[in-house]
């Protein structure tokens, strides 16, 4: 089980360690807004909590599917990039899940 990290408005979004990301089909290919909360991050013991508002298709025939509660992956990049970015902070992401479950996370905005 994935330890929850990062939510998203209802939908809980995971940030684990995970390792390089590996090749394999896609099968979720998400965009992700929403805005940096310190204030989450703090009451949960965490450096990083993002409260995302919106998950839709990276594109027309991407599958975006996820479901309140859902733990997702990301790893150090992704939390470096944004563990210093003040609170209230508006982050996008294009986030892919491929089918061997690695994960890969490439921050749209801000541009860091």
């Amino acid at each position: 089980m994935i330890k929850k990290l990062i939510a998203v408005s209802g939908l809980t979004i995971a940030t684990l360690l995970s390792s390089t990301v590996s090749a394999g089909d896609v099968e979720q290919n998400c965009i992700l807004k929403g805005g940096v909360n310190k204030e989450a991050a703090a009451d949960r013991g965490l450096t990083v909590y993002v409260d995302f508002k919106s998950a839709k298709p990276a594109t027309r025939k991407a599958s975006c599917d996820l479901s309140r509660g859902e733990a997702l992956k990301a790893d150090t990049d992704v939390l470096q990039k944004i563990n210093n970015l003040p609170h209230g902070t508006r982050a996008s992401y294009e986030y892919t899940l491929l089918s061997d479950q690695t994960t890969e996370w490439k921050l749209l905005t801000p541009d860091l």
